[in-house]
């Protein structure tokens, strides 16, 4: 027993000078089952990307992805770097309040293409000034464009979350890759919209593992929480969307 105990001590030493300091930092989503999967919370120096399961989840994959800013980067300033056009209109400032995000905090970046983007995103993330960065991840960006992100943003230790096209197949260097698809909110008591509601898969996670859950978003506490005897179902997806 002694020496197995000497030997995983050896092995711990030696793995640890790999770890980088921004994947020590963590922050915890607040749902036990998911933080667990993450072994303890959400890096943050690193890529993250959000997908929708289908083009019309698209608007709670952008809820969803706003709620992780949210709980990573607190009340800090943030940059969304914004492509020319958008399917689903601009920002909106009274949705941004309800995910606790102030929209005059935020600083607005419009690209007029792929690599005025890219080039954005990466100057913000080595600053390392903001909490976080949000984007949409260009259809077509390839494994080294990514690569240099997720460097970007570990040099930085700030997270950057990107939206995901649901149709799009590349491969991607993101520590995180979730994927949303829409489910039915909870009403108040008067009948009305209340809680923002997700099904969410995290479909895959460095030094982690996959999981998938029903959660909703609470406006008032801002906070996310895990719902328990609703059954759902991920929608089928291409093995190759998310491969390594």
């Amino acid at each position: 027993m002694e020496d197995r105990r000497a030997k995983l001590a050896a092995a711990q030493r030696l793995i640890a000078p790999l770890v980088t300091q921004s994947e020590r930092v963590r922050h915890p989503l607040g749902c036990a089952p998911i933080d667990a999967c993450l072994h303890g919370g959400l890096v943050r120096g690193g890529l993250h990307e959000v997908a929708a399961a289908e083009h019309a989840a698209t608007p709670a994959a952008i809820g969803f992805l706003l709620a992780l800013v949210t709980l990573t980067a607190g009340s800090q300033p943030l940059v969304w770097v914004l492509p020319r056009h958008g399917d689903f209109g601009q920002p909106y400032g009274p949705g941004l309040k309800a995910f606790g995000i102030d929209p005059g905090a935020i600083f607005f970046l419009r690209c007029v293409n792929t690599q005025e983007q890219l080039w954005a995103l990466e100057e913000v993330l080595r600053a390392g000034a903001v909490g976080a960065v949000i984007g949409t991840r260009p259809i077509g960006m390839d494994l080294t464009a990514s690569r240099r992100l997720h460097l970007a943003a570990e040099a930085g230790t700030t997270p950057l979350f990107l939206l995901r096209a649901h149709q799009d197949h590349e491969t991607s260097a993101a520590v995180t890759r979730w994927r949303v698809q829409s489910h039915r909110a909870a009403s108040d008591s008067l009948g009305f919209l209340g809680a923002s509601r997700f099904a969410v898969a995290l479909e895959r996670v460095r030094t982690g593992r996959p999981g998938a859950w029903v959660v909703e978003w609470d406006h008032a506490t801002l906070c996310l929480r895990l719902l328990t005897g609703l059954q759902h179902r991920i929608p089928e997806q291409d093995p190759g969307l998310f491969a390594a």
